[in-house]
């Protein structure tokens, strides 16, 4: 079972500022209501560790997904898995496009795995939290301008 939920945000600010907020994960704890705290680089190898919660999830998940694709002010991508490839697997994007009035930032989870007919909640509670981590992102990128 595959499933894909994408959401997007118009930023009024430069790329580049757009893009250093998104790979500047030492500062994730600053601003974003979503993924709390984060440590690691954005070069493709390189484990991450995201301390998130959901939207109306009363406890916090601990994720270390590795960095897959880094194309500077393009495409950021993270990929991981619970247990087993098989049993649940994610694939998470940031994907930059320049405007005129600035960036249009799209956000991509897809995911798979047996475990998916289960995860109807946790898929919606997700694509709620790219909403508000959005909104945060919007305005931390802006006021660095």
């Amino acid at each position: 079972m595959r499933r894909s939920i994408e959401t997007a945000v118009d930023i009024d600010a430069p790329l580049d500022k757009v893009w250093d907020v998104i790979v500047d994960f030492d500062r994730y704890g600053e601003w974003n209501p979503f993924i709390l705290e984060a440590r690691g680089k954005a070069e493709a190898g390189q484990k991450l560790w995201l301390r998130m919660q959901r939207p109306a999830k009363a406890h916090e998940e601990v994720h270390t997904p590795t960095v897959t694709v880094v194309e500077k002010d393009r495409h950021l991508q993270w990929s991981g898995i619970i247990r087993h490839a098989m049993v649940f697997r994610a694939r998470h994007e940031f994907l930059l496009e320049e405007r005129e009035s600035g960036v249009r930032l799209r956000q991509r989870e897809d995911f798979g795995g047996l475990t998916m007919p289960l995860a109807g909640g946790m898929v919606w509670r997700i694509e709620e939290g790219f909403l508000l981590m959005n909104a945060a992102l919007k305005v931390r990128a802006e006021s660095l301008r």
